[in-house]
Order: C-alpha cells, then sequence, then structure tokens
C-alpha cells in the first residue's frame, strides 16, 4: 500500500512539474515571438507544447524534428501555393507530394508529421496572410 502511495505521489509531482514547464515556457515563448516580430505569436506556446518531452534532451530532438519539418513542408508548398484553391483535393495532393521524399530517405516519423502539419497550415493560412511563412519560421 506504501509502495502505492508513493507511486502516486511521483506521479503527481511529475505532472505539476509538467505543467509548470509547460506554462513557464509557453508565457516565455509568446513574449519571445513578439519581440521578435511574430503577428502570429501563438505559434511560439504551441511550439512549446507540443515539444514539451520527459527531458531537456528529447524535448530538444523533437523541436530539431520540427525545425526541419517546418522548414522541409514550407519548401514544398511556398512556390505553388498561391496557385492552387484552398479545398480538399488540393491539400490531400500537397501532402502526398511532400511527403514522398521524406517516407521515401526513410527520415523520422515526427519530420513527416511536422510536414504534414506545416504543409496545411500555411496552405491554409497563407491564403489569408502573408506573415504565417516568416511567423511559423519564427
Amino acid at each position: 500500500m506504501d509502495i502505492n502511495k508513493g507511486k502516486q505521489k511521483l506521479e503527481l509531482i511529475k505532472g505539476l512539474l509538467l505543467i509548470a514547464k509547460i506554462s513557464i515556457a509557453s508565457g516565455i515563448s509568446w513574449e519571445l515571438a513578439k519581440i521578435l516580430g511574430s503577428k502570429h505569436p501563438y505559434l511560439a506556446p504551441l511550439t512549446v507544447i507540443l515539444s514539451i518531452q520527459e527531458t531537456i534532451q528529447h524535448s530538444a530532438v523533437y523541436a530539431f524534428y520540427r525545425i526541419i519539418g517546418t522548414l522541409f513542408g514550407i519548401a514544398a508548398t511556398i512556390f505553388i501555393i498561391k496557385h492552387l484553391e484552398v479545398n480538399g483535393w488540393t491539400i490531400g495532393l500537397l501532402l502526398i507530394m511532400g511527403m514522398v521524399l521524406p517516407v521515401v530517405l526513410r527520415l523520422h516519423k515526427t519530420i513527416i508529421h511536422q510536414i504534414a502539419l506545416t504543409i496545411l497550415l500555411v496552405f491554409v493560412f497563407v491564403h489569408k496572410t502573408n506573415y504565417y511563412v516568416s511567423d511559423r519560421i519564427r
């Protein structure tokens, strides 16, 4: 019984530390994004929330994969994006085209997920605002 209580306390402490890390890093990242001129500062805490892992090393590796995937996704869409209409078929086509090479190159699955996420968000938001790509990179 005492082992179970100790385990529960440890899990509670881990959960509280996770909340603290996410909250503090999200606030700092929002303000830093604003200082750097972002028109979409919510992207910074979004990245924090998605990237925070159990250890700093795992978080850094995951963040690195996100950066690679984001840059690849932007590169896959930036030149043709303005010439296409936003609809399900073009999104599907862009996703297929943007993810084939990374799959063939056997890139990490996190990178491939980030490519897909970036293609979708950049494609949709570029039609609404010109600042989105630069803010996504920031």
